[in-house]
């Protein structure tokens, strides 16, 4: 294999990130990966005719992290590498808060025009680790494409395609010695066990696990582009307008398509405004979409606003801001309940509109709201999983059974419901998407179960709007 030093060189002459004469700052802590970055650049890459700098933020957060700072500006110093530095005014709280100093220090040099790059020494494990850790918390297949190699404004992340090992290997040869960090071996920090617990784990389980993860990255990358393309091409195909932050499509045109897809048109659209829209805002806006009636507006967060006129959908990047969806939709097409408690509300499906109460059980049975008009539910204290959506019926619903779970449109063909009060039916779904209850039918196993702390959930029908 060739050496770091041309491998390096290669890729970045193959990516084009700079041109001659431009201003680069290596982001250096003093440890290994930011070392050997800073080391590559300064002796083994010179042909790459770049203005080349240190940034240096200490964030306090540990005993010794001044020293380390010292340390720095005297080694710089030798290399005859200009130093910018930084320290943080109060110690962060947490890793989190840290990051958002560190690189609110280093965009700041980019914004105030001092370099025109930063360069970050993330590495193809600190690759790994990050792919594992979304992988654990749910990510989509949008954070399964890791770090970026490049991103706004101006932070380039060079040594990616190389491991530990190879910036190990290049060290060793020539004899640097970086500062140790004590809190990287600390496994109070979750990527820490990630890396020193989790990873060896898998490894043994699966030889060649932080590859196949990376393989993971590319492939996700590679299957993202693609489906941008095609995203795009039938963004064109469903829009009628684009003027300033505006976008109006054709509802009949969407409406063709299955969730998943309007979902993707969505989020798009939003990003071509320049906005962003979280999960439950995407599909707060494919259900309004759907039952939505004419003249009817819901705000996102973003702030974002969805208007339904006849025919058409505007999406416009100038929603009222309010604190999320909802509140924004409550008493509309769809009503969420995020934790445990008591509450009220209503939720409007295709012209009929329901009253909502929910709360918990005191053992003394349904109580107060137990009026003519509503039905209700009960369930044991482990059978809802939180947060809880109050919606219409969608295609590909399923329905937890006894004994498993059933797709209710079968339910509905037993039942002999007829499509357009499928569309009227309110429903219970938990936080994997599974309809736990159906207005007018008993169907979730252990209900009925009046003990202390169970959950009862009641729907009255309040008539056509």
């Amino acid at each position: 294999m060739k050496p770091l030093s041309v491998r390096f060189l290669d890729h970045w002459e193959a990516q084009g990130w700079t041109l001659p004469g431009d201003r680069v700052a290596v982001a250096c802590s003093g440890g290994l990966d930011s070392l050997v970055l800073l080391h590559l650049l300064r002796f083994a890459a010179p042909q790459l005719d770049v203005q080349l700098t240190t940034a240096h933020f200490d964030h306090g957060m540990r005993p010794g992290s001044a020293s380390d700072a010292e340390w720095l500006r005297g080694l710089v110093g030798a290399w005859g590498v200009p130093l910018h530095r930084d320290r943080a005014t109060t110690t962060p709280e947490s890793e989190a808060a840290a990051r958002v100093l560190r690189y609110g220090f280093l965009e700041g040099l980019v914004r105030s025009n001092k370099v025109d790059w930063v360069l970050t020494a993330h590495q193809a494990d600190d690759q790994v680790e990050t792919v594992l850790f979304r992988i654990l918390r749910g990510t989509g297949l949008d954070g399964l494409r890791g770090i970026p190699a490049s991103r706004d404004p101006g932070i380039l992340r060079p040594l990616l395609p190389f491991t530990r090992t190879d910036l190990e290997e290049y060290a060793r040869v020539c004899r640097l010695q970086p500062r140790i960090d004590p809190t990287n071996a600390c496994t109070r920090f979750a990527r820490n066990r990630i890396r020193h617990q989790l990873l060896p784990l898998l490894e043994d389980v699966h030889p060649g696990a932080r590859g196949a993860l990376l393989r993971l990255t590319r492939n996700s990358k590679r299957t993202i582009e693609a489906l941008d393309t095609l995203v795009d091409l039938h963004l064109e195909r469903v829009m009628v307008e684009k003027e300033g932050s505006q976008i109006v499509l054709d509802r009949a045109a969407v409406m063709e398509y299955p969730d998943s897809v309007i979902s993707a048109l969505i989020r798009r659209a939003t990003t071509v405004l320049g906005l962003g829209l979280s999960e439950a805002g995407t599909a707060s806006a494919v259900e309004f979409i759907r039952t939505g009636s004419n003249g009817a507006r819901v705000d996102l967060p973003g702030p974002l606003s969805l208007a339904r006129e006849y025919g058409r959908v505007r999406i416009s990047g100038s929603g009222s801001g309010l604190r999320g969806a909802t509140e924004e939709v409550a008493g509309k097409q769809l009503l969420d309940i995020e934790t445990p408690g008591n509450g009220e509300g209503e939720v409007c499906l295709s012209g009929r509109r329901f009253q909502v109460r929910w709360g918990l059980m005191s053992g003394a049975g349904r109580g107060e709201g137990s009026e003519d008009g509503w039905e209700w539910a009960e369930f044991l204290p482990d059978d809802l999983s939180f947060p809880l959506r109050i919606r219409g019926w969608r295609p590909g619903d399923r329905i937890r059974i006894s004994g498993g779970r059933k797709k209710l449109k079968k339910v509905f063909r037993e039942s002999q419901v007829s499509l357009s009060e499928r569309r009227r039916l309110p429903l219970i779904v938990d936080s994997e998407g599974l309809v736990v209850w159906l207005l007018g039918r008993d169907s979730t196993p252990g209900a009925h179960g009046r003990e202390e702390g169970g959950w009862r959930f009641g729907v009255r029908d309040l008539g056509n709007v």
